[in-house]
């Protein structure tokens, strides 16, 4: 992305709106896993998965909102093993915004435990 059509915190707004989704699955998808599984503590992690989904879905709504506010177009162009390609047009601009693989797995962990984190303040 040029930088002279995005500053940082909406780079940081595009990156959120393209990655939470999939925090949200992998947050679903562990659920599913742990309440079919035997495991004895199953339920607190089902209800603390719950309560991670509630600040996940908040997030997400507030990024789609400041997306709009910003009336930017955010849309996947294609996908492969290596990562995903998404269209941004922002104020007239039209980028692209690569999302590796990896960078999606570590922005995940980090979101995922800041949002396991705050459960615990």
């Amino acid at each position: 992305m040029g930088a002279q059509s995005i500053n940082e915190e909406e780079y940081r707004l595009i990156q959120d709106y393209c990655i939470l989704p999939f925090v949200r699955d992998a947050v679903i998808n562990n659920s599913k896993a742990m309440m079919e599984s035997g495991y004895s503590m199953k339920m607190l992690y089902v209800k603390s998965s719950e309560m991670v989904l509630r600040i996940i879905e908040e997030d997400i709504r507030n990024v789609r909102s400041q997306v709009r506010k910003l009336k930017a177009s955010i849309a996947e162009v294609k996908r492969n093993d290596d990562g995903i390609l998404y269209e941004v047009i922002l104020r007239g601009y039209k980028s692209e915004y690569a999302l590796l693989r990896h960078v999606v797995k570590k922005e995940m962990a980090n979101k995922l435990q800041r949002y396991i984190g705050s459960l615990f303040r």
